[in-house]
């Protein structure tokens, strides 16, 4: 199965921990999102339940004429205490600056206060790849989701260690194609077809 995963576009928030915090798109990287999928087919669309995500999920798929489904195993990681703050002012605090350090460079550190650990997230996208697989195999599918989650379908996917996926630039609108299948274990094996930055 091909799978395009691609992040959403750029917020108002720059700077800031997005996971669940729900700010919207900036009208102006729609533009970047619809070059990435200029020329692209797809059986079907799916998309984080968060505004980001899904504006323009709703709008390709009504341009297209393809179902859509909202998943929100696909959403952003939940940062918890952290969510919405900004980055600088998170390591104003050496204990939280520590935390956020180890948070990227090990996918066992505990989760942030009130959040969500990699191991969590990993297991969710797990489920979410699963879903796209069980839905037909044979068929293609766009999903419109984070840098989290799509970090994480390339850990599972391609068997790319947690912390070695940050030497993938995922930007904003950054679409990766995947083609994915089950081993005759039911395991998730993938490989990585292209990355396209905006």
């Amino acid at each position: 199965m091909r799978v395009d995963l691609i992040r959403h576009g750029r917020t108002n928030m720059p700077g800031v921990l997005l996971g669940r915090t729900d700010a919207a798109a900036t009208e102006e990287t729609t533009a970047d999102l619809i070059r990435q999928t200029n020329g692209l087919t797809w059986s079907a669309i799916v998309s984080s339940s968060l505004r980001r995500s899904q504006v323009f999920a709703e709008l390709l798929a009504r341009d297209r004429a393809l179902p859509l489904r909202i998943d929100s195993d696909w959403c952003e990681m939940d940062f918890g205490d952290w969510d919405g703050k900004s980055v600088e002012a998170l390591r104003a605090d050496p204990r939280i600056s520590a935390h956020l350090d180890a948070f990227y460079r090990d996918a066992d550190t505990p989760a942030p206060p009130n959040g969500e650990s990699w191991r969590a997230l990993e297991a969710r996208t797990l489920r979410a790849l699963n879903r796209l697989l069980d839905a037909d195999p044979s068929n293609s599918a766009l999903v419109i989701a984070h840098g989290g989650p799509i970090r994480a379908a390339l850990s599972l996917a391609c068997g790319i260690s947690f912390p070695s996926t940050w030497a993938f630039r995922i930007d904003y609108a950054t679409r990766i194609t995947l083609e994915i299948a089950r081993e005759d274990g039911g395991a998730i094996w993938g490989e990585i077809v292209e990355v396209a930055q905006p």
